[in-house]
């Protein structure tokens, strides 16, 4: 019965901080996304537009919310936010500023428990789908559940080379142990773990499971109202997961130089811009990228990405004693 655990849950760095955190960002991408396609962006609501996503969340919110006649009931309502809920406590497990959410350093292992807990997010995102019984909703899931199975192969395989660099499963160790960024010194693992969480998030060009000219919203198609709302929560949290999860495994997570105290107050704000730099370079690549076609997104996955990813831990693990010359006491 702490009161601080239930601040850090609550408040900082837990909900209230992340959520803030979450609306940003997606102000961020749309920002980035319009000045690269040479529009304006949400520029009205709030200074410089930075309120937008509040305020389309709160329109949302009001809007009516309609099921279908044949979906089925519960896991339409439900699905949508336990998606959003994985999510965000998948977050509550890495060091936001300096530890986690819960105080303390988490434990060997806390890698994988993420991991698995952010597959079990994208099967509700399918069963979201699913329970829709829309044809469109129904093909939109299945595409989520061949893409995200698919690439979380080389994700995960990626995910060993810091692992192995640092010598642990744990997250607070493997982004304490980066006196200079893995993505510096071994950028081959760096690049392929971008381009398949690129798919994991379905970012273009692998956002096939919604194209909007193929299957209208896909999986979201049937979704209105609060529904939606959480629906597009669960995604701007999975993006903002996303770039959390390479900050740390490759950017040294919160971890950085301290000029004065408080230690915490540093580590949030490394935290935050490593956040922004991993957004950054998602939406420069799906600016840039045109959608695959489903055939494209499955045969490059196991006929290049997953093998490309077994190469590259193969290469890390014999460069591994040459890399570690680089690596200082952790921080």
């Amino acid at each position: 019965m702490n009161p601080n655990i239930f601040f850090r849950i609550l408040v900082f760095p837990g909900f209230l901080f992340l959520f803030v955190l979450i609306l940003f960002c997606d102000w961020f991408e749309r920002k980035i996304m319009a000045r690269m396609q040479n529009r304006m962006g949400p520029s009205y609501t709030g200074p410089f537009g930075i309120l937008q996503p509040l305020a389309d969340y709160i329109k949302l919110l009001t809007k009516e919310d309609i099921i279908p006649h044949h979906a089925r009931q519960f896991l339409f309502s439900l699905t949508p936010i336990i998606s959003f809920s994985i999510f965000m406590l998948s977050i509550f497990c890495f060091p936001l500023d300096g530890i986690n959410v819960f105080s303390n350093y988490g434990f060997e292992g806390d890698l994988l428990f993420v991991l698995a807990l952010v597959t079990f997010a994208h099967f509700f995102l399918f069963l979201s789908g699913w329970s829709s019984s829309n044809p469109y909703s129904g093909i939109g899931a299945v595409r989520i559940l061949m893409q995200f199975i698919g690439y979380d192969i080389p994700l995960i395989i990626s995910a060993i080379g810091p692992a192995f660099l640092a010598g642990s499963l744990s997250l607070a160790k493997i982004a304490s142990m980066q006196t200079i960024p893995f993505a510096l010194l071994t950028p081959w693992t760096f690049i392929l773990f971008l381009v398949a969480l690129q798919a994991e998030l379905e970012e273009d060009p692998f956002d096939v499971p919604h194209a909007e000219t193929e299957i209208v919203a896909g999986y979201g198609t049937e979704f209105s109202g609060r529904k939606l709302a959480f629906i597009r929560l669960a995604k701007d949290t999975q993006i903002v997961f996303g770039a959390v999860l390479t900050a740390t495994l490759f950017l040294g997570g919160p971890y950085g130089p301290v000029f004065s105290a408080p230690p915490s107050l540093w580590f949030t704000i490394y935290f935050v811009l490593k956040v922004l730099f991993v957004i950054a370079l998602l939406e420069f690549v799906e600016a840039i990228c045109a959608r695959l076609r489903i055939d494209h997104v499955v045969r490059g996955n196991w006929r290049m990405i997953t093998p490309a990813a077994l190469l590259s831990v193969i290469l890390t693990v014999l460069s591994a004693p040459y890399i570690r010359l680089f690596m200082g006491a952790p921080i």
